[in-house]
């Protein structure tokens, strides 16, 4: 059912803070020194396969504390998916939807979030205890849940139907909180930590261009404009962890395609997720332990994206996709690493099966004992 949507005005002080003229931090630098993280897979993975339904394709977008991970299935069904949770040793659970959908957020709780498809627009979603919510939207338009926090808040982004604008979006239950466009022409809110700290990006237009702003608002706190450092034009910050550390990726004239690099952000100080020059890299999860998981864009190579974690703030690289247990366990190669928790637990998706007859699946790695 579709909760109320209150004016931002009435639930400042309770929830969230308004989303007012963004500031900036006072400058830094960009790092990269080596610090002395724990590694989380001192003895390397298992590497599991999350399953599918009805031979069909798989993917795991997200990751709980507790190791419930959930994205989407692909099988015979009207729109060919749907979102679906993933547990190692269990045949995934579809989450049936009226359309194809997916999930991009879970919590330990089992509670998980993202869209399907309605007609010509999008409805973001909760399902928990075997029940869908659609989530409320601004006036009707698309809508998007990216990821969900363990207190059940969950942030995303709706598009404004009067103007066609996406802004970024808070929820709570059935309260629906719009954050705005954080200053630009369009926004989206990424992630959100367990304090309630969101982190998203704003859309600009620079010199004829339109580019990508990061953006973090901490709980109680006015949005803040994050620094982009020399050299690059875009930031898309796409995890935060419970320390306010933030992963994402980075931007230069080429664009996000072919000039992004992965970032971790401590404090003020950026540290490069470093691969071989002429490959560009993508950070899309963050443990507390300042690992991050993503994956480097092989432009030629079948699957293009590569797996990666990198440790000590991007100097130490963890190649997933040649990793001698999935190899030796019929994968060909794992791809996007799209999450990590504590417990160095990763998800993602790849390619399993021989040369002739692969077949795109979700994996888990599990750190030995």
């Amino acid at each position: 059912m579709r909760g109320m949507i209150f004016a931002l005005s009435l639930f400042t002080a309770a929830l969230m803070p308004v989303a007012r003229a963004v500031e900036a931090p006072a400058a830094g630098a960009v790092s990269d020194a080596a610090s002395p993280e724990q590694n989380t897979a001192p003895r390397g993975y298992r590497t599991l396969r999350l399953g599918t339904v009805q031979g069909g394709s798989s993917a795991a977008y997200a990751l709980s504390p507790n190791g419930k991970a959930a994205g989407y299935v692909g099988f015979d069904i009207e729109g060919r998916f749907r979102p679906a949770l993933f547990a190692a040793g269990r045949e995934p659970r579809v989450i049936h939807t009226d359309g194809p959908g997916s999930a991009s957020g879970v919590n330990g709780l089992g509670e998980v979030v993202g869209w399907f498809q309605q007609g010509d627009r999008t409805e973001a979603f909760r399902w928990k205890f075997n029940t869908i919510t659609t989530l409320p939207s601004l006036g009707g338009g698309s809508s998007y849940a990216t990821a969900i926090n363990a207190r059940s808040e969950i942030v995303g982004w709706s598009q404004a139907l009067s103007s066609g604008e996406r802004h970024a979006v808070y929820w709570y239950g059935s309260t629906l909180i719009d954050l705005g466009t954080w200053g630009g022409l369009a926004a989206e809110a990424t992630a959100i930590n367990r304090r309630g700290d969101i982190v998203g990006y704003r859309e600009v237009e620079i010199d004829g261009r339109r580019v990508k702003q990061g953006v973090r608002q901490l709980k109680g706190r006015k949005p803040q404009l994050l620094r982009i450092p020399e050299g690059y034009i875009g930031l898309v910050p796409k995890a935060i962890n419970d320390n306010g550390d933030i992963a994402g990726h980075m931007y230069g004239s080429f664009g996000e395609v072919l000039g992004s690099e992965g970032f971790l952000l401590v404090g003020n100080n950026y540290s490069k997720m470093n691969e071989q020059s002429g490959y560009t890299t993508y950070g899309l999860g963050l443990n507390n332990y300042r690992e991050v998981s993503g994956y480097r864009d092989n432009f030629t190579s079948d699957p293009r994206d590569r797996g990666r974690v990198w440790r000590h703030r991007g100097q130490t690289i963890v190649g997933l996709d040649g990793l001698p247990s999935a190899r030796n366990t019929g994968w060909w190669a794992l791809g996007a690493a799209y999450a990590i928790n504590d417990n160095g637990v990763v998800v993602g998706v790849g390619q399993w099966g021989a040369v002739d007859a692969r077949t795109v699946e979700a994996y888990m790695l599990v750190p030995r004992e």
